[in-house]
């Protein structure tokens, strides 16, 4: 299990993402955001550990 910081493109929002797999070759994953309500595009920050 990794966390994985996000930030959203459109409103700015970090926020954390726990998954089982690493995310690290990709370079945006289109995800909910709950600051702007939809869909957006997230640019994978960092890894922290748990």
């Amino acid at each position: 299990m990794a966390r994985w910081v996000l930030k959203c493109l459109e409103c700015g929002e970090e926020w954390l993402l726990e998954v089982s797999y690493d995310i690290s070759e990709m370079d945006r994953i289109y995800h909910y955001c709950s600051k702007c309500g939809k869909n957006t595009f997230h640019k994978i920050l960092r890894m922290e550990p748990l």
